[in-house]
């Protein structure tokens, strides 16, 4: 199971972590795992275009993925890629419960 964590502070998210492995399908076939992989890195690499080099931690052997936003003057711009990943992954997890798990704090 994939579990993203997404982690608030003052109502936004600050945040975002990834890990496990969806057992969907086997490595390479599996379009869940695709698809959360796809959403998390494309909303980091969004971000850090917009605001420049952010902090983030990656190993693929793991499953895993973490990325931090700055604290930011003005964050309109993260916070909309941020909620475009957060509505993708709330639709892939109510159609896919039993493979990712998302939890906020």
């Amino acid at each position: 199971m994939i579990t993203v964590k997404l982690s608030h502070t003052d109502g936004v998210v600050t945040k975002v972590s990834a890990s496990g492995h969806s057992g969907y399908a086997k490595s390479g076939g599996d379009v869940v795992c695709a698809a959360v992989s796809t959403l998390v890195q494309t909303a980091y690499l969004a971000i850090a275009d917009v605001v420049g080099d952010i902090r983030y931690e990656r190993d693929a052997a793991r499953g895993y993925f973490e990325f931090e936003i700055p604290s930011l003057g003005d964050r309109h711009d993260a916070d909309v890629i941020l909620r475009a990943m957060v509505v993708g992954l709330k639709d892939l997890s109510s159609g896919y419960p039993q493979y990712i798990k998302l939890e906020e704090t």
